[in-house]
């Protein structure tokens, strides 16, 4: 094939893409976490919704207004609908399951090296309240409390925080 039809070839299949786009029927979607109960428009929060057409004082106050359930500064997975009309919708999710992790065992970072350093110390007692906590959120509402609890175990083994049974 020769070069002028190669680039006729392109230049059609660019018009089809520009006339056909993708997202056109979809909401554009970004996951973020945020600190509960401290969003303000300041960076990095400030310029990332700007930059998308968003009033970021309106996002902010409603929330802080959302999560005012959670203790603050706990890290708020949330899912941000960006419709084309720059209205949004956002769902908001429990904290992460490492953050309720190291406030339960009262540590600031997780260790460096799985199964040689121990940082933080936590009960199944612990266990079971975060496993509960979870279990409210809605991406976990067909797993078992039971399955929840082996999952945070696991996770804890491998932040470094031994598990005991008292």
């Amino acid at each position: 094939m020769s070069t002028k039809a190669m680039t006729k070839a392109a230049k059609a299949a660019a018009a089809k893409i520009r006339m056909f786009p993708r997202d056109a029927t979809k909401d554009a979607k970004f996951r973020m976490t945020i600190p509960s109960r401290q969003a303000y428009p300041v960076p990095p929060l400030g310029p990332n919704l700007g930059s998308k057409g968003i009033n970021i004082a309106k996002f902010c106050k409603e929330f802080n207004d959302r999560t005012k359930h959670f203790k603050e500064g706990y890290p708020v997975p949330i899912d941000l609908y960006i419709k084309q009309d720059r209205s949004y919708y956002f769902d908001v999710y429990w904290p992460t399951t490492a953050s309720l992790i190291m406030r339960a065992a009262g540590v600031n970072k997780g260790g460096s090296y799985r199964g040689f350093e121990w940082v933080g110390v936590i009960n199944l007692k612990q266990v079971y309240h975060i496993a509960v906590c979870k279990k409210n959120d809605p991406r976990n509402k067909r797993i078992s409390v039971e399955q929840l609890c082996k999952n945070i175990i696991d996770q804890a083994d491998y932040m470094g925080i031994a598990v005991v049974k008292h």
